[in-house]
């Protein structure tokens, strides 16, 4: 099967992950709902999508089930970060919610070839017919695009080596490594989300890490008023910072489901990460000039 030029095969799980973060960047709050986008259509390289068309349907049936379990997870713990980003208070109840009845989702090739091996672009919209409780109007259209790491071409200007290539300004920087060789993971979004990933855990970090690193281990947050990080523990087995413990966030209800409590506490401009003891990053805030 073909590989992206950074040396790893596109997976099924790359794409549903993407799916995931585009349902959460693309939410579209009314006023006592948070509307999602549940049409999509994916493009990939040419490569890609030779790979993937034999078993479309598998995907779209697991892509389907995963974007089902986080919609379900969203209106569960009141999706408390996306809520936030949304300007939604911490005692207003809003329901996460798609339009249509199913997921759409369609697989197209790169006819333009603008993609790359690897790279994986997504067209959303929040619905295909106009609904009269919404107002009419044409839907909105939301597009993102998760390019891989081609370590062979030589860097964009400003683009560090060994890191996704962003637009968007850059907070701060995450240094790890893993099997393979070492990593710099750009801060470019107010909120991070870091673990081993996986079907219904959307991640910005993905590692390559033991089991013991949890599918969401850990957030950071930026406060873009002031500049200061914090951090929140969503693990397992836990999260350190220079050797010390961070609080768990996590508490069990009686009924054992986990209960995200919200508790950060502050991340120092520098700091030594560990995630339950057997995966390291360094971590370094970019001081506002």
């Amino acid at each position: 099967m073909p590989e992206s030029s950074s040396g790893r095969q596109l997976t099924g799980d790359d794409i549903i992950s993407e799916l995931i973060r585009n349902v959460e960047s693309g939410a579209f709050k009314v006023r006592y709902t948070a509307l999602v986008p549940c049409v999509f259509n994916v493009y990939l390289h040419a490569s890609d999508y030779d790979q993937i068309r034999p078993i479309e349907d598998f995907v779209r049936g697991e892509a389907k089930e995963a974007l089902n379990d986080h919609l379900a997870k969203l209106n569960k713990t009141s999706g408390l970060a996306i809520a936030r980003w949304l300007g939604i208070g911490a005692g207003q109840q809003v329901e996460f919610k798609k339009l249509e009845p199913d997921w759409t989702l369609e697989f197209h090739p790169d006819a333009e070839e603008r993609l790359r091996p690897g790279d994986i672009e997504v067209y959303s919209e929040l619905g295909t017919a106009q609904r009269a409780e919404f107002g009419s109007g044409a839907m909105t259209t939301f597009i993102t695009r998760k390019p891989v790491e081609h370590p062979s071409e030589p860097p964009t200007a400003g683009a560090v080596p060994g890191t996704s290539r962003t637009d968007r300004q850059v907070h701060g920087y995450l240094r790890y490594q893993d099997a393979g060789g070492e990593k710099t993971f750009p801060i470019s979004r107010d909120q991070t989300v870091i673990g081993r990933g996986g079907k219904a855990f959307w991640v910005d970090l993905k590692l390559e890490g033991p089991p013991d690193v949890s599918r969401e281990h850990c957030r950071i947050r930026r406060d873009p008023a002031t500049g200061d990080f914090f951090i929140k523990d969503l693990s397992q087995y836990g999260t350190t910072v220079d050797g010390v413990e961070v609080p768990s966030s996590l508490d069990r209800s009686p009924q054992g489901e986990k209960v995200d409590r919200n508790i950060e506490s502050p991340l120092p401009p520098r700091a030594r990460i560990s995630l339950a003891g057997v995966f390291h990053l360094e971590f370094e805030a970019i001081q506002a000039q």
